[in-house]
């Protein structure tokens, strides 16, 4: 019954181990995952997907359930009383999931890598795009600096796997030998085990209890709340058997973004309670996660 999800404790359980007993490389793999894995699946998904108005409704979609999210947690913020800064990192880790390293993997044992292209699209057209700009305001906001717009624009236009997004567009008005999709294939494959071991190596247990109370807070609302609501959405608005309506659902599920925690904590917010959340929400997704899949089936 755990099959699917059992190659991704692995994954979680080996990187933490080779941390403990021999060094932390999460920085060298996570830098190939943007620099080579992303952009390969990019390329190979999104040339052989057929661009329309549905996509783009899709995209509309998916930011609508970020933004919806972000509410959300900005009355529980408010409900819980936080101060400043750690309102701020709670808006964070409650709202921007993991859409990409932990949400590939799950989407790709769930469903198969075909269906990781809407994934794709929810992380880089939702998540990333809402991340760079309101994200960045929220944790600016928090942190009482100053909001540097052009620095945003450019972390959004020299990000790795949208510069290849534009490639791959323009690629699509040519033949494109086989070899260089099976290569991208291949490359794209990486994601998944490379990914979980990198969060692996990030894992801090230490910290466990910190804020505990707020932590199962943005996670309740993250990881349970949001995906019910979408499912129920989705009962109202679309067909719940369509395996991309199930894609979402797990998609809205997913555990604190980890770019998002990283962010935060150069941005100066509460370092600890958002590595914290952060690890936290990678091990219950263990069973949240997988929990929503067998419901959904």
């Amino acid at each position: 019954m755990l099959d699917p999800v059992l190659p991704i404790a692995f994954y979680l359980l080996f990187g933490y181990l080779f941390k403990v007993y021999f060094k932390d490389n999460s920085k060298e793999l996570i830098e190939f995952i943007i620099y080579f894995s992303l952009p390969a699946i990019v390329f190979n998904k999104i040339y052989q997907l057929e661009l329309s108005f549905e996509i783009f409704k899709l995209i509309i979609m998916f930011n609508i359930i970020i933004l919806l999210n972000l509410v959300l947690a900005y009355f529980f913020a408010k409900f819980l009383k936080l101060e400043k800064k750690l309102f701020a990192t709670f808006l964070i880790v409650a709202t921007f999931g993991n859409t990409s390293f932990i949400g590939f993997s799950y989407i790709d044992a769930f469903y198969g890598q075909d269906y990781v292209v809407y994934a794709l699209i929810y992380d880089l057209f939702g998540s990333f795009l809402l991340l760079v700009s309101l994200g960045m305001i929220i944790i600016n906001w928090g942190s009482g600096q100053y909001v540097n717009f052009k620095s945003i624009t450019k972390s959004v236009l020299y990000f790795p796997p949208i510069i290849m997004f534009f490639i791959t567009i323009f690629a699509k008005f040519f033949t494109v030998p086989t070899f260089i999709l099976n290569t991208t294939e291949t490359l794209g494959a990486t994601l998944v085990p490379l990914a979980m071991v990198a969060i692996g190596m990030k894992l801090q247990i230490k910290n466990i209890f910190y804020k505990l109370k707020e932590v199962i807070s943005a996670m309740f609302l993250k990881m349970f709340i949001v995906p019910i609501l979408v499912y129920f959405a989705f009962l109202f608005f679309y067909n719940i058997e369509d395996t991309w309506s199930k894609v979402t659902i797990i998609e809205a599920a997913m555990p604190p973004m980890t770019m998002a925690v990283v962010l935060a904590i150069k941005g100066g917010l509460d370092e600890t309670f958002a590595i914290n959340a952060l690890v936290l929400g990678v091990l219950s997704s263990l069973l949240t996660v997988t929990g929503f899949y067998y419901f959904l089936m």
